[in-house]
């Protein structure tokens, strides 16, 4: 028995597991910082932001962009933050924290990281079609929103990551966590007030402000997953005036937040300081289109017509039978590129015929 235990031992010793899981990890960079502070975010309302994009004022769904954001000469606090992680040391936890000053309302928190994610549809019988295509994982992150009043957040901005909880000792010495953060997020299951979106999802979540006008709100974005393709966890971030159940926030609320890591020129040349005219960090190439086609439920043509911004291992029917039709009228790739304007600036490769 003892020489067949040792048999086994060494038989382990030679074909054990090669792996630690180390290659699933980005590694930290100096250019990117695990943990930083937004500063103070104005709240900002569907009509300004509707006037800004040059879309009717009372057009029903706002949206944001990078130049939303950029600081007003007054001096007020930015409308909107765009923002990049990288992946914090081992044992240490990272994000991105803010502030809002309450104004009475109810507000509406909205964090969109990057890019889009979707989850493959295997039916045999009836797959759905917008999601046979699979999804690229290595370009999606997650952060999971929390927030509450800063006088209970117990952080360092910029420095250390902290919560909303407090503690108290009863008259029995037992000691008690109280919970102070007021961004609860419902989930499927009934009482689930701590749900959280996902990798690349939007999350949102609303804060009613009554009685507590010029009172300070802190936002912790604290880091889930940081993407595996370039090690920089890129998002957008807002504060809307109103009830998140009537703004109705989609994948489409914050536009262009998967941002290069590399700050560039408006020609496409390599910069090193973002904050001088021109030198900044601009989309990624194509992922406002693949944002468009989420929102627009074009994922499976979108991916037919622009293979590289999708998953691989793809189904041999993905691309078949007239994946380029809109409504009743079929059409080829190239049409529907025009039609859509949903294709890569400068591509021609994908599926013309689905064959």
């Amino acid at each position: 028995m003892m020489i067949s235990t040792l048999s086994f031992a060494l038989m382990s010793s030679f074909f054990g597991c090669d792996r630690n899981a180390k290659d699933l990890v980005p590694v930290p960079s100096d250019a990117h910082p695990g943990v930083i502070e937004g500063g103070e975010l104005a709240i900002v309302t569907k009509e300004e932001l509707n006037v800004l994009n040059g879309e009717p004022e009372a057009n029903p769904i706002p949206y944001v962009v990078q130049d939303n954001c950029e600081e007003p000469e007054d001096g007020s606090p930015r409308r909107c933050f765009f923002g990049q992680l990288g992946q914090t040391p081992l044992g240490q936890s990272g994000g991105a924290t803010f502030t809002f000053m309450g104004n009475g309302e109810e507000v509406c928190l909205v964090v969109d990281p990057e890019t889009v994610f979707w989850a493959q549809s295997i039916s045999p019988v009836k797959p759905t079609d917008e999601f046979v295509y699979p999804d690229y994982y290595d370009d999606d992150g997650d952060l999971d929103m929390f927030s509450g009043l800063s006088s209970y957040y117990t952080g360092s901005p910029g420095v250390e990551l902290g919560d909303f909880k407090g503690f108290y000792t009863d008259s029995l010495g037992q000691e008690v966590e109280i919970e102070y953060g007021e961004c609860f997020q419902t989930g499927a299951q009934t009482g689930m007030t701590d749900a959280h979106a996902g990798r690349a999802t939007i999350e949102y979540c609303g804060i009613d402000t009554d009685q507590r006008v010029g009172i300070e709100y802190t936002v912790v974005l604290e880091t889930v997953s940081v993407p595996m393709d370039d090690g920089v966890l890129s998002f957008g971030v807002a504060v809307l005036e109103g009830r998140c159940a009537r703004l109705g926030p989609t994948e489409c609320t914050i536009r262009g937040e998967s941002l290069e890591s590399i700050p560039t020129t408006a020609d496409g040349k390599k910069c090193k300081d973002p904050s001088k005219d021109g030198c900044e960090f601009r989309p990624r190439y194509c992922t406002e289109e693949l944002e468009k086609a989420q929102c627009q439920a074009q994922l499976r043509p979108f991916c037919c017509a622009n293979p590289d911004m999708c998953g691989d291992n793809v189904p041999e029917d993905a691309c078949k039978e007239e994946v380029y039709a809109l409504g009743d009228d079929s059409h080829t790739r190239d049409e529907w590129c025009e039609a859509t304007d949903l294709c890569c600036p400068g591509s021609t490769k994908g599926s013309d015929t689905g064959e």
